[in-house]
């Protein structure tokens, strides 16, 4: 029991998830090969995919387009017009490198209609990999993560001729180690309720006179 119960304090003293953090990923950025965020001390970088069988790969002929009201949409060659994310010609994707490991919470998406759906992606460590596709997205754009996905390489993708909407926003939160002081109250509160259970074991020993 005493075993279990530092463990958990010094567990929890160790490592925990700060508050989250939205990045808004509008703007009038016009076209780029990628694009930097940074909020709450924490960094993003933004940039193309595409997924051809099982791989995903970056290419240097698709573009990032950063719009005022709807945030990030991709142009892929052969479809020069389309400012949004589709898979009308190529599966694309918009990867997300975060500079430090983070809880992904949610992502926001824009110029969502009833036909979109998004495909969702993760570095497994040895590069994205498609965990789910054919997600359907809301109208009002927002998806939150159930699972605790927890790492630093994200991607979201469009594979269907019906799909076309934006990443407008992606919210995570940070992982961080509490620093001693900070951890002290907690590591008090165990040690103090580790001395009232071991004062209760023994009172309840005591045979009775």
């Amino acid at each position: 029991m005493k075993f279990l119960l530092v463990l958990a304090v010094l567990t929890f003293a160790a490592t925990a998830a700060k508050a989250a953090t939205v990045f808004d990923l509008t703007g009038n950025g016009k076209w780029a090969t990628s694009y930097r965020f940074s909020e709450d001390g924490i960094g993003l970088t933004a940039f193309t995919g595409r997924q051809d069988g099982s791989a995903v790969s970056k290419s240097s002929s698709d573009w990032l387009y950063q719009q005022n009201r709807h945030g990030l949409g991709l142009y892929s060659p052969g479809n020069r017009k389309n400012k949004e994310m589709d898979g009308k010609q190529i599966n694309e994707i918009v990867q997300f490198y975060f500079d430090q490991s983070v809880h992904l919470v949610s992502v926001t998406f824009s110029k969502v209609d009833s036909n979109d759906d998004f495909d969702f992606y993760f570095d497994t460590g040895s590069g994205l990999t498609e965990i789910d596709d054919d997600i359907d997205i809301l109208r009002n754009g927002r998806y939150s993560f159930l699972d605790l996905w927890t790492g630093t390489h994200f991607g979201f993708g469009a594979d269907g001729r019906d799909d076309n909407f934006t990443i407008r926003k992606i919210e995570v939160a940070a992982i961080s180690n509490i620093p001693l002081p900070a951890a002290l109250p907690l590591y008090g509160t165990g040690l103090a309720l580790m001395g009232y259970l071991g004062w209760r074991r023994r009172r309840n020993d005591t045979p009775d006179t």
